[in-house]
C-alpha cells in the first residue's frame, strides 16, 4: 500500500502543478481571477491535494513521530486546499468567503508544516537528500506564492500573470518530487527485505 500511496502522490502533485499551466496556456484563462467552470478538469482537481495526502501517510509511516508535528499540519493544509477547490466549483453562487476560509488558511498551515518539515528531516540521518531537497523545494515555493501579492504591486500585468503560474507549478511538482523519493524509499525498503529473505534461504 506504501508504494500505492506515494504514487498517488506523484500524480496528485504533478496534475495539481500542471493545471494553471493548462488554464493559461491551452484554455487561454487569466490566473487569479475567478472563473465559471467549463471543463471537465475543473470538476475534479480538488482531488488533486487529496491525492498528496497520500505522500503524508508514507511519511508517517516511514519516519514515525520524528515528523508528527509536520505531518499533522500539512495534512490539515491538503484538506483545506482540497475543500477551497471543492467549492469554487461545486458551491459558486455562495458567498461564503471560500478563498479567506480555505485558501488562505492552507497556504498559511502549508508554509508552517513545510518549515516544520525541513527542520524534524534534518535531525534524521537515514533521510535521503532527494526527499531533504524535495521538502525544502515545497517551502521555497510555498513562502515565494504567499509574498507574491506583496510584490504584485511592482510587477505589470504581462509577468505577474506568468510567474503566478510557474510558482504555483513548482508547488505541485515539489509535491510530485516528495512522492518520487518516497517511492524510492519504500522500493528500496522492499529490495533489502527480499534480499534478507534469499540470503536466510
Amino acid at each position: 500500500m506504501k508504494k500505492l500511496y506515494a504514487i498517488l502522490c506523484v500524480i496528485g502533485g504533478l496534475l495539481w502543478g500542471l493545471k494553471p499551466g493548462y488554464d493559461w496556456l491551452v484554455i487561454g484563462r487569466e490566473i487569479n481571477t475567478g472563473y465559471t467552470p467549463s471543463h471537465w478538469t475543473d470538476y475534479c482537481k480538488f482531488l488533486f491535494p487529496l491525492l498528496c495526502v497520500g505522500g503524508i501517510m508514507v511519511l508517517f509511516n516511514l519516519y514515525k513521530k520524528s515528523i508528527k508535528a509536520s505531518a499533522t499540519i500539512l495534512t490539515i493544509s491538503l484538506i483545506l486546499h482540497t475543500l477551497f477547490h471543492f467549492s469554487e466549483i461545486y458551491m459558486l453562487d455562495s458567498n461564503i468567503p471560500f478563498g479567506l476560509l480555505f485558501l488562505f488558511t492552507g497556504l498559511i498551515t502549508m508554509v508552517f508544516g513545510s518549515i516544520i518539515l525541513c527542520r524534524q528531516l534534518k535531525r534524521i540521518q537515514s533521510v535521503p537528500r532527494s526527499l531533504a531537497y524535495s521538502a525544502l523545494l515545497l517551502m521555497i515555493s510555498t513562502l515565494l506564492f504567499c509574498l507574491l501579492p506583496f510584490v504584485s504591486m511592482s510587477l505589470d500585468d504581462s509577468s505577474e500573470g506568468p510567474i503566478m503560474v510557474f510558482l504555483m507549478f513548482l508547488g505541485g511538482v515539489s509535491w510530485s518530487a516528495i512522492g518520487v523519493s518516497l517511492l524510492s524509499i519504500v522500493n528500496s525498503k522492499s529490495s533489502n527485505v527480499q534480499s534478507g529473505m534469499q540470503l536466510d534461504e
